[in-house]
């Protein structure tokens, strides 16, 4: 299955502006290189009060469509 791990630190004021749904969609770089630009409604379960921050791995089908996220 593919996937995708990349790191993520988003401030508590850089996540209330996907919040308050100004931004749609994250951009983040995969450990291998790859430039990833991901739906906003992926992050939500991983949100705190200090915004979001860890390490993540993205799964995907063999067409390329998002199955699962997961804090690793």
């Amino acid at each position: 299955m593919p996937q995708a791990t990349f790191d993520i630190a988003l401030s508590t004021e850089k996540t209330l502006l996907f919040y308050k749904a100004k931004k749609s969609r994250v951009q983040v770089v995969a450990h291998d290189g790859r430039t990833l630009n991901l739906p906003w409604e992926l992050f939500k379960p991983y949100i705190t009060p200090t915004g979001i921050r860890g390490t993540f791995t993205i799964f995907f089908d063999h067409d390329g469509k998002y199955e699962r996220l997961v804090a690793v």
